[in-house]
């Protein structure tokens, strides 16, 4: 799941919840639905922290390099 992309698993996760707000899921269903979600929100989370991580990098100036203060 880490593999695709952050669009392609937001939209999984979209379509996951709007099947479970249609209410036409059985418990077993919904459950299992619901587990799935969770591991989509738990590998959204490490990209995006994976994402900040490289912004705070890039964002550092080099050593020696004058700052703007």
């Amino acid at each position: 799941m880490e593999k695709k992309s952050f669009d392609v698993l937001m939209k999984e996760l979209e379509e996951l919840v709007g099947e479970l707000e249609g209410g036409e899921t059985g418990l077993e269903k919904a459950l299992e639905l619901y587990k799935k979600g969770v591991g989509i929100i738990e590998v959204l989370n490490k990209k995006l922290e994976t994402a900040k991580k490289e912004i705070e990098i890039a964002g550092r100036k080099p050593e020696g390099e004058p700052s703007d203060g």
